[in-house]
């Protein structure tokens, strides 16, 4: 019998096994009444419990196959097109004759559609291949100019499949082969290149030795298995170097095979040889002609720059590995002038300052001066210009510090610019750069008419701070920093969306609506894995909406990546509400309540929490830190005992801690926040210590114990504690602000000093 709408669409979000197992025609029946796009999301729990061996197998189609069939009939062209992918899989991966038995008769009436629905094409064109009907798939493919991924591999397969034909010796070399090859070794590897050469293992094979072993080797490399990955590639490397030359992407591929395995010393050897042959160095491939065809591997189609610039980009990454770093940078600066992309030019840079950056400071500042003007992507330096930055104060080389400021401040992003002005500014309230040099930067002011003394060195700073302060886009903490140095506070955030950051109503549209269903129908562990990829295609009114959505499911690690994206857009405008969704404020009486125990300001314990897990009950980390507060099983025994033995709870369950467990896991960490606070007397020091451990604190502060408190985390050797104090420290002054009436400022000021 059937049941009311309410109640079958509740039974369908709470994953009702008994509802939903039974894919027979009345409870398809049932669950497209609900929503035609309900059956997608039925299709994807069901999917998981057959997995999971909660539905056995049984004869013909899935449960979850024939869910998804249903799909195809919704309304929501982004529905279809995902159910239709998740077809594909039965239909060619499994071999699924019966699926595509039953799905091809409904397609082939769509075929009308395909142009404006080109997944059911691909569909289509995947039952047609399982059923062995090549010709019909030829002919559907034929004359497409640019056929997707999977069009193009199964063109290409049914082609050489249809007829009689079956993959012959004879046809090596003729078109459908050589098309077969360039569409392994010419893109990135995806999933219809992995269908495709299984489909070809099965057959005899089209490619010569030296080829097959080429694309295997490619298929080693996507799996980051190196050493394989090169014992592949001997073969073509012996008897067929031309595919070297011929497809750029399977030189990168060599390249990278040499870089991660102990071939790199014969790895740089071959690379120059082979850019002998080409001209290196004489002005082109000068003589390519005169070389023999044993000898020379380049075809006259070869893009000879294309080629030049990996081989010499490959050879600096292989020296950089083995740490000869002086030879690495003479690679990529011959590697530069041929750079085919802007993005590989910024990487060519990039190798450049970095093992530059390995050998001598110094050196850096007349390379910054030279290639500045020639970035194209200011975030790509970000890290090489934090590193920089930590090179030039640890040093005390506050005038090349300057000088770096002057070289980047029009041509890097908000977050270094902020930087770079508030330690500045900093570094001229401590005398550690002349007042007047400060000053004499262009476009910061006149200071001819500002008095001497410490008068004399605050009006040279404030320029700085200002340009600090003023960095819409710039991280809170060095925003912050300077207002206090200003003696000002963060402008209040509004309380209403721009209207130029939303639609007149509530965003609507397929996209959307896709997104909202895994909500509705009780598929949101799935939400985010198909969000992810297509968030940069969004609109900031809609991923606001779907980060609504996800904060409210309580799965607020997501909302706070969706919301951080967007905020990071140009075309951003700050408001109170992005600000509360970036900055959630979940688990309020357990956090609150063991801050109020261990004397912890509740701001701070949730910047602390924020940043290790982003509220996720059961996160993980690579080292073994766990749950909310990320602590080590180890750390938090000790904590449970030291609770116990003064008479609090016992936490531990027969010697183990469930540290995924939040009433367990917040507590804990709390009470080692508490301890670290307690031990190294200043609060600074605690939450930096949380992360890089209290042992290498301490003895990182005494080694800058000259330097104040505020510029000492900028010297800290390790890269992650360095940008965890920053994202800390953030995230306790936007906490204090939106939720405890204080101002950012103050929230600082009460963990260390700034500006004394």
């Amino acid at each position: 019998m059937d049941l009311p709408l309410p109640e079958a669409a509740e039974r369908l979000r709470q994953g009702d096994v008994d509802f939903i197992i039974n894919a027979d025609p009345q409870r398809l029946e049932e669950l497209g009444r609900i929503h035609p796009s309900a059956l997608f999301y039925a299709g994807l729990l069901v999917r998981s419990l057959e997995a999971g061996g909660v539905i056995a197998d049984k004869p013909g189609p899935s449960a979850s196959a024939l869910l998804f069939e249903a799909a195809l009939g919704s309304p929501n062209r982004k529905v279809q097109a995902e159910a239709a992918a998740e077809l594909l899989k039965p239909v060619l991966e499994g071999e699924n004759r019966a699926l595509a038995e039953r799905l091809l008769p409904g397609l082939r009436k769509k075929r009308a559609s395909f142009a404006a629905a080109p997944f059911l094409e691909e569909l289509y064109g995947g039952a047609l291949y399982t059923l062995d009907r090549f010709g019909e798939l030829a002919e559907l493919y034929r004359g497409k100019r640019e056929p997707s991924p999977w069009g193009r591999a199964l063109f290409l397969l049914g082609t050489i499949r249809s007829g009689d034909t079956v993959l012959k010796e004879n046809l090596t070399g003729e078109r459908v082969p050589k098309e077969l090859l360039d569409f392994f070794l010419s893109a990135p590897l995806e999933r219809p290149h992995r269908w495709a050469f299984r489909e070809i293992g099965k057959l005899s094979s089209p490619f010569s030795s030296s080829e097959a072993a080429a694309i295997s080797g490619r298929f080693s490399i996507s799996r980051f298995a190196y050493d394989e990955g090169l014992k592949h590639f001997r073969a073509p490397l012996e008897g067929q170097q031309s595919l070297f030359f011929e497809y750029p992407e399977l030189l990168s591929d060599l390249g990278k095979a040499f870089q991660y395995t102990a071939a790199g010393e014969e790895g740089i050897k071959l690379f120059s040889e082979w850019d002998d042959l080409i001209g290196a160095g004489k002005g082109g491939p000068a003589g390519a002609d005169t070389i023999s065809a044993k000898t020379d591997p380049i075809s006259t189609k070869a893009d000879i720059g294309n080629i030049r610039f990996r081989l010499w980009y490959y050879g600096g990454r292989i020296l950089r590995q083995r740490e000869a770093y002086g030879e690495a940078a003479q690679f990529f600066t011959r590697a530069l002038p041929f750079a085919p992309t802007p993005l590989q030019r910024d990487a060519c840079i990039w190798y450049i300052l970095q093992v530059t950056l390995e050998e001598s400071t110094n050196d850096v500042l007349p390379l910054l001066a030279a290639y500045v003007p020639l970035w194209h992507s200011a975030d790509y330096f970000t890290d090489i210009l934090d590193r920089l930055a930590r090179e030039l104060i640890i040093t005390r080389q506050w005038d090349s510090f300057l000088t770096v400021f002057s070289l980047i401040r029009g041509e890097t992003n908000g977050i270094i610019r902020a930087k770079y002005a508030y330690i500045i500014g900093r570094a001229v309230l401590e005398g550690y750069i002349p007042a007047a040099k400060a000053g004499n930067l262009p476009g910061l002011g006149d200071l001819s008419g500002a008095p001497l003394g410490s008068d004399y060195k605050t009006a040279a700073a404030r320029p700085y701070f200002r340009i600090a302060l003023e960095e819409k886009k710039a991280p809170l903490y060095y925003r912050v920093l300077s207002a206090s140095c200003l003696g000002e506070q963060i402008p209040p955030i509004p309380g209403e969306i721009p209207s130029t950051g939303r639609t007149s109503s509530r965003p609507s549209g397929e996209r959307v609506d896709f997104f909202l269903g895994f909500f509705t129908y009780g598929a949101e562990d799935y939400a985010f894995s198909y969000l992810e990829p297509v968030m940069g295609d969004l609109t900031i009114p809609e991923l606001r909406l779907l980060a609504e959505t996800f904060a409210k499911a309580g799965r607020w690690g997501e909302s706070i990546r969706i919301t951080t994206h967007y905020m990071a857009r140009e075309d951003y405008v700050l408001n109170r509400h992005d600000m509360e969704l970036a900055y959630p404020r979940p688990f309020t009486g357990l956090v609150e309540g063991s801050a109020r125990k261990e004397r912890l300001a509740p701001e701070i314990l949730y910047g602390l929490i924020r940043t290790e897990s982003a509220f996720i009950p059961d996160a993980g980390s690579w080292a073994g830190a766990i749950g909310l507060t990320q602590m080590m099983p180890a750390t938090a025994i000790e904590m449970a005992g030291r609770i116990r033995r003064e008479g609090g709870p016992e936490y531990r369950d027969q010697g183990g801690i469930d540290l995924r467990d939040p009433e367990i896991n917040v507590p804990l960490g709390a009470r080692y926040l508490r301890y670290l606070m307690d031990r190294m007397e200043r609060p600074l020091l605690a939450l930096l210590a949380y992360n890089g451990g209290m042992g290498r604190i301490p003895r990182w502060r005494s080694a800058q114990a000259d330097l104040p408190e505020d510029l000492f985390p900028e010297t800290i050797e390790l890269s992650e504690t360095r940008e965890y104090g920053r994202r800390v420290l953030s995230a306790a002054a936007a906490y204090g602000y939106l939720y405890y009436n204080m101002t950012m400022e103050a929230v600082i000021a009460d963990i260390f000093s700034v500006c004394p």
